[in-house]
């Protein structure tokens, strides 16, 4: 008779175990994927922060024995971006550069010397135009327009007010408010950005190997870009190196690549740089805030104003929902029922900025649980005590219509440290205890 054996169900929990991989040095990333015959590829960057394209001169670069193909911006008129509404972005820029290091020009060359001495040879000839490197810059009157269907430079402007603020902060017993200047960070992940694209032209077909946190997003950019049906293009996931966010969507890196490699009817290995990898970015905005809290004696906040300027680069990647994400999570763990929030998603002459860890939340929500550590000093009372007094009860709905987190029991869990009969040590191998809170919309 035979034996029924049980098998792991679609849509089923499967452990990833790649840590053997990692630690012995078996694991192959990007980088790692080496057969004879690719290509290197480079890519000229801009060493203007704003300017019109009148020319790109390859000519020189393309006479460099070794060289196979050169691509530029003139090769592709397609934009890219992770949200069909905010596709700004082309692979290599075209009419204009927006900020400096930004592609203009790729080679594919026989090796990596080859490439970048043609690099070298590209000439770039531009009318520079006003630069600016602040939102507040950027938003001046007069200033240049960095895309000319975003006037004033606002990438998205969002202003909601839910409840009766003004009433909030009357019946308050103390109002206080902070301003707070949130520097960019880059993810700095481990591994730097890289592609392989193999195309076979006679079945015109292209393969690519990303650095990337999604292949699909990739796939789908690819098909754009190249303008190839979706089943003719492969997208290859290797282990990666980290990415923290800024691997959320399609990079440049990828798409110049495959453009090089159709180009050149072969393979093209495209490994950029830390400073490239720092140039791409997609990292956490530069983010001024001003926020103002009511608060009463017993430490129930009454009223919220907050106020969120967000330096996103030059091209729009998540700006237009980061924004909006740094007002709606105001309501991730307190029951607030009096807030308006003024949020400005900027463009200026910058790196692109983009997702990471928290994504649009990290920098509000430190200016507003400093704003409430100073407030309860000046009431006398304990700034936990304050935050139990305000914490969401599950299960609820917020005024913006977000599902409420079990944040007080989370919140207990999180201060079981201090009970030496709740301690890590009892979890099973493998397994540790920390605090967490999520919201869905």
């Amino acid at each position: 008779m035979n034996e029924i054996v049980p098998t792991h169900n679609i849509g089923s929990y499967v452990p990833m175990v790649d840590g053997p991989e990692k630690v012995s040095g078996r694991a192959k990333y990007t980088a790692d994927l080496i057969s004879q015959g690719m290509l290197a590829g480079r890519i000229f960057r801009s060493p203007y922060s704003h300017a019109e394209i009148i020319d790109v001169d390859v000519s020189a670069a393309m006479q460099v024995p070794g060289v196979k193909a050169i691509v530029t911006g003139a090769d592709c008129d397609k934009t890219f971006g992770v949200l069909p509404i905010a596709r700004s972005e082309h692979p290599m820029a075209r009419d204009k550069v927006r900020y400096r290091g930004e592609p203009v020009a790729a080679v594919a060359a026989v090796d990596d010397a080859t490439a970048k001495r043609a690099i070298a040879l590209i000439k770039l000839k531009v009318r520079e135009l006003p630069a600016y490197y602040t939102s507040q810059e950027a938003m001046a009157e007069g200033a240049s327009i960095i895309h000319a269907r975003k006037p004033g430079n606002i990438e998205r402007d969002v202003l909601f007010e839910l409840g009766n603020v003004e009433q909030g902060f009357g019946s308050a017993d103390l109002v206080r408010e902070g301003h707070y200047d949130c520097a960019e960070v880059c993810q700095n992940q481990m591994e730097m950005h890289a592609a392989i694209a193999e195309y076979d032209a006679v079945r015109e077909r292209m393969t690519v190997h990303a650095s990337t946190q999604v292949p699909y997003y990739v796939h789908l950019m690819l098909a754009q870009i190249l303008d190839m049906d979706m089943s003719k293009i492969r997208v290859i996931k290797p282990h990666v190196g980290g990415g923290f966010g800024c691997r959320t969507e399609a990079l440049n890196v990828e798409l110049i690549t495959a453009l090089l490699a159709r180009r050149a009817g072969g393979s093209v290995r495209m490994i950029i740089n830390r400073e490239e990898t720092f140039i791409t970015h997609r990292g956490r905005p530069q983010t001024d805030i001003r926020l103002k809290l009511g608060m009463r004696k017993d430490g129930k906040i009454t009223a919220v104003e907050c106020e969120c300027y967000q330096r996103g680069g030059a091209h729009s990647g998540y700006g237009v929902v980061t924004i909006l994400y740094a007002g709606s999570m105001l309501y991730a763990i307190y029951d607030l029922h009096n807030v308006k929030y003024i949020g400005k998603r900027v463009l200026t002459n910058t790196p692109p900025c983009g997702a990471f860890r928290g994504h649009g939340t990290v920098d509000v929500r430190f200016a507003f649980e400093s704003l409430l550590d100073g407030m309860a000093g000046e009431l006398g009372l304990d700034p936990m005590a304050v935050r139990r007094a305000n914490y969401l009860t599950a299960p609820t709905f917020t005024d913006n219509d977000l599902m409420g987190p079990r944040a007080r029991a989370s919140c207990r869990k999180a201060r079981a440290w201090a009970l030496p009969a709740r301690t890590t040590s009892a979890a099973p191998r493998g397994r540790s205890t920390g605090p967490a809170s999520r919201m869905r919309p």
